[in-house]
């Protein structure tokens, strides 16, 4: 599993005036790294013992270094060795830092092993309305190990109303939409007590090292799930859309292609989908296979902004901030069109 780092599209009103020189595009890109993998890549080998004897002394160190460097999945891997005890003792508080500094630079394994600690009861006091929100975080980019526990937390109804039919979605999910084998790993620990420290520590999402998994089989395993994925998104499902979306927009294991990217999209933002309604804001804010628009950003955010929860609030204050550079007749346009949009159903 790889790290994904969600970037805010609207950092600062001097940011959207100079967007076109900022890498906030698309909502949740792959991993930030600066340009340099090196030091994390020499971590990682160190960290699983991949053609080096296996010293977390030297990990930890080289991990630190790539972190202060803003590599996100550094920081994501230091909170994992603190709470599997790798090279110290165990320490939860420790780990809980690294995940929310990784977290809150956008690291889809971050998320979801803050879900763990909220879900298990290790670290935290057992919460598991937070550990759905982490793991929603999680699973919206795509990320197989959160889509299954928050399908998990679904079927049950654990920190949320029970859906079969949004846990059977998000199963299916978890099997097309990130690496298979991790998938089968989670489901043989199904009815398995995650309170219990074992459990909890086999099911920490470790942020990969991408030039230690870029074998053939690995690549045959991707155009697989890829597959599975487009096949999902072919049948109308909305987060299924959104993913394949930013795939084709990174050219991640498909030919990079803005323009169906776009479509995707729009799809998945009619149907009321607010990561991807938030997407096509950013889309037409930078006129990237749409049209140049401030007054469709601003609409697509207000109808984001009308969700519900963590994802509406994060829109609401990006369509405020929007509208420091909007006429109050530009602004009036946008608000006339979403409600158009959302008295139509989208």
């Amino acid at each position: 599993m790889r790290g994904i780092l969600l970037v805010s599209l609207f950092a600062s009103s001097a940011l959207l005036a100079s967007c076109s020189t900022q890498s906030i595009y698309p909502i949740f890109p792959a991993e930030v790294t600066s340009g340099n993998t090196a030091t994390y890549d020499a971590a990682h080998r160190y960290q699983t013992g991949d053609g080096v004897p296996r010293d977390y002394a030297k990990a930890e160190k080289l991990y630190g270094k790539a972190s202060a460097k803003g590599d996100a999945r550094a920081e994501t891997n230091l909170g994992v060795m603190a709470l599997r005890g790798e090279g110290r003792n165990v320490n939860y508080s420790t780990a809980a830092a690294h995940f929310r500094k990784a977290a809150e630079a956008g690291s889809a394994a971050a998320h979801y092993n803050l879900g763990l600690m909220h879900d298990s009861g290790i670290g935290f006091p057992h919460n598991p309305s937070a550990a759905v929100r982490e793991y929603r975080m999680a699973a919206e980019q795509g990320l197989a190990e959160a889509q299954y526990r928050l399908a998990v937390m679904f079927e049950h109804g654990y920190g949320t109303p029970a859906d079969p039919r949004e846990a059977k979605r998000l199963y299916e999910m978890a099997a097309v939409g990130g690496k298979s084998e991790a998938y089968r790993n989670l489901s043989s620990l199904a009815g398995k007590d995650i309170r219990n420290e074992a459990v909890l520590r086999s099911l920490l999402a470790v942020d990969n090292c991408d030039a230690c998994d870029g074998d053939a089989a690995a690549s045959g395993l991707a155009a697989r799930d890829y597959n599975g994925l487009k096949a999902l998104a072919d049948k109308g499902d909305a987060p299924a859309r959104y993913n394949l979306a930013v795939r084709l927009l990174n050219g991640d294991h498909a030919n990079q292609d803005p323009s169906e990217a776009a479509r995707l999209f729009t799809l998945s933002a009619r149907q009321g989908y607010a990561p991807a309604q938030r997407q096509l804001a950013q889309m037409h804010l930078r006129g990237q296979a749409v049209a140049k628009s401030k007054v469709l950003a601003h609409s697509w955010l207000n109808l984001a902004a009308k969700s519900g929860g963590s994802e509406a609030d994060t829109a609401r204050a990006q369509m405020e901030e929007l509208e420091v550079s909007m006429t109050t007749s530009e602004i009036a346009e946008a608000q006339k069109i979403a409600a158009g949009w959302y008295s139509k159903g989208r």
